[in-house]
């Protein structure tokens, strides 16, 4: 009996363990994501927004840089992808020009993009930039996969997740010297898995990681926020939005700069 009682307490202490495991990041972000929508007023946090922000900005241009790879170069797009299509919409909230500088490479890893950065002319991009927008991070899965295989690839995950996570500390320590004031708008990773795929749910599981990696990073570096294009790129609808197997089509980056636009509406932190 009291064998049987300890298998019990076990089996129900493992199942605790693997809840813990599987949703921890979702819930991290979703307490992240509360936190910094709130409506406060403090030395350093007021109800003005990212984008009145920008407006009050005394100058007549806004210049945006746009960095990292495929998706933030705009491949799936063509009316130049969710970046330069919420840079619309911000002249427009603002009454202001939008200045597009769009150094996004197909296939950069975050690797790429920390070597990419420091060379001298991105390094003045970065300096004289009001509005700095980041998408990295699905190539250094993607391409590990490719390497080594699926099987090697989850072997790797861990070095490959702690490498990321250095990567994009770096990148936004980097920019962060070079211009303390730029606002930073990095975007999640949104999952291009067909929900019927039966390695679905660990890719779900995988995301969640990279994700909470971004939104730790972003709340060390303000001002930043991150666009939580998972919520508007959904596997239920999946074939509404996709381009390929991977990116967003027009209609993808559409959502994608409408949820730029969306989480720019929150009050402007500086901490």
């Amino acid at each position: 009996m009291k064998k049987r009682y300890w298998f019990l307490i076990s089996f129900l202490c493992l199942i605790i363990a693997g809840f813990a495991w599987f949703f921890y990041p979702q819930m991290k972000i979703y307490w992240i994501k509360s936190h910094s929508a709130a409506p406060v007023t403090t030395k350093d946090k007021t109800n003005v927004t990212y984008i009145d922000h920008l407006k009050n900005l005394k100058k007549p241009t806004i210049r945006h840089l746009i960095l990292g790879d495929s998706v933030a170069k705009g491949k799936g797009s063509t009316d130049g992808g969710f970046a330069a299509i919420a840079s619309r919409q911000l002249a427009d909230l603002t009454g202001k020009k939008v200045l597009v500088d769009n150094q996004g490479v197909s296939g950069f890893t975050s690797a790429d993009l920390l070597q990419f950065i420091q060379g001298r002319l991105l390094k003045e991009k970065i300096q004289n930039a009001d509005l700095i927008t980041i998408n990295i991070g699905g190539n250094d899965l993607v391409k590990t996969a490719l390497k080594d295989g699926p099987v090697e690839a989850i072997q790797h995950y861990q070095t490959v997740k702690e490498n990321y996570a250095e990567h994009l500390d770096q990148i936004f320590n980097f920019i962060r010297k070079e211009n303390p004031k730029a606002i930073i708008v990095t975007n999640e990773l949104y999952n291009a898995i067909d929900s019927d795929e039966s390695f679905y749910p660990a890719t779900k599981r995988l995301l969640s990681d990279w994700n909470l990696i971004a939104y730790e990073t972003a709340a060390d570096y303000m001002p930043t926020v991150v666009i939580p294009s998972s919520e508007v790129l959904t596997t239920e609808d999946r074939k509404k939005w996709i381009y390929d197997s991977i990116h967003p089509n027009e209609l993808g980056h559409r959502r994608i700069a409408n949820a730029m636009i969306k989480i720019l509406e929150i009050p402007f932190s500086k901490q």
